[in-house]
């Protein structure tokens, strides 16, 4: 018995050890970006043009419900911020740059254990306390990102391109939502935020002229049902007032739900990625071919409900998802 529990003990031990470096390889100064290079980050967006809404002049006259916006699915999950099963490949901020102007992002509670302190003594961060709020999915110990940062540089994004409209979409995790209405205020972004109405949808240009050019949409936990039933936070409407979406893993564009699509809900989501089939976990070779020019176009040929206005997609840097959406608001414009 006495070996037994010497035996575990050293296994425990060992346990230790292992977590230990692993949390030190993974949160390392020799882990963390260039700190010259992310405070010197460029955030001019690619294809900008004075005149333009969006990249493309014909945008501005257009209600945002009728321009197309690229979006990213899982925005804080990337393999370069050094996430397990990562949605991207590249962080939001590039994708931002490139051309992409809607993320959806999971806002959680991350809990301070002993892997979190070593994390934070690496990145030379104070302790964060027990409950803190992440952009995580499904875990924290599976990937996490800074609030603070991610709203940050999206402010900054906003800042450095005066005729770029953007779209948020909340999944918020373990009871969030208060946390991350105050991680919102702090950031100074509710400066820039669009409170919606009902007397119809802005168009681009006076959301750009009004400088309110952040849409902020969210579901999940405190904010499940419609804001006309419940206290939704000032600038933050209930995704499922004004969206309907397609399922994922999935070749048609049918409606989610059994509502089926209406005209007077605003936007319509087409949610566009495959998992792997064995795992469920997101695939680099399924988006590979699904987010050709081609497949993209073969489903949205399917939408009898005319063009979404959102596509979101994993992998965001592979395949033609910038081309089409381009060519979608060019359409757009002319009917």
């Amino acid at each position: 018995m006495m070996k037994l529990k010497k035996l575990l003990g050293a296994l425990g031990c060992l346990l230790s050890l292992v977590a230990a470096g692993f949390m030190a390889w993974r949160y390392g100064p020799w882990s963390n970006k260039d700190d010259d290079e992310a405070a010197n980050r460029k955030f001019e967006a690619l294809g900008a043009c004075d005149g333009c809404c969006n990249g493309l002049e014909s945008n501005c006259a257009l209600p945002i419900n009728e321009v197309t916006f690229a979006m990213v699915h899982n925005a804080m999950s990337s393999r370069d911020d050094l996430f397990a099963a990562y949605n991207n490949v590249r962080p939001l901020e590039d994708a931002l740059v490139a051309g992409y102007r809607g993320l959806m992002l999971d806002s959680c509670i991350c809990e301070g254990n002993v892997g979190e302190k070593i994390a934070n003594f690496f990145k030379g961060e104070d302790d964060l306390g027990e409950n803190y709020l992440g952009f995580c999915h499904a875990t924290c110990s599976a990937g996490m990102r800074s609030p603070s940062e991610v709203l940050g540089n999206i402010k900054t994004f906003l800042k450095t391109n005066r005729n770029e409209v953007l779209i948020l979409e909340f999944e918020v995790i373990n009871n969030s939502l208060d946390k991350l209405y105050a991680a919102l205020g702090e950031s100074g972004l509710d400066e820039y935020i669009y409170i919606v109405n009902s007397s119809g949808w802005p168009t681009m240009q006076s959301l750009i002229d009004a400088d309110s050019r952040l849409l902020l949409f969210a579901h999940g936990d405190g904010i499940d049902a419609s804001c006309s039933k419940i206290d939704c936070p000032k600038g933050i409407s209930y995704t499922y007032d004004h969206f309907q979406e397609t399922d994922w893993n999935d070749d048609t564009c049918d409606v989610k739900g059994s509502n089926g699509y209406r005209d007077n809900m605003g936007f319509f989501l087409m949610n566009h990625w495959k998992n792997n089939k064995e795992s469920d976990l997101p695939s680099k070779n399924n988006a590979e071919e699904f987010n050709t020019f081609d497949t993209l176009a073969q489903r949205v040929d399917k939408c009898e409900q005319g063009m979404p206005n959102i596509i979101a997609v994993d992998f965001w840097d592979t395949g033609d998802v910038l081309e089409l959406v381009a060519q979608a608001n060019g359409k757009n414009a002319t009917g």
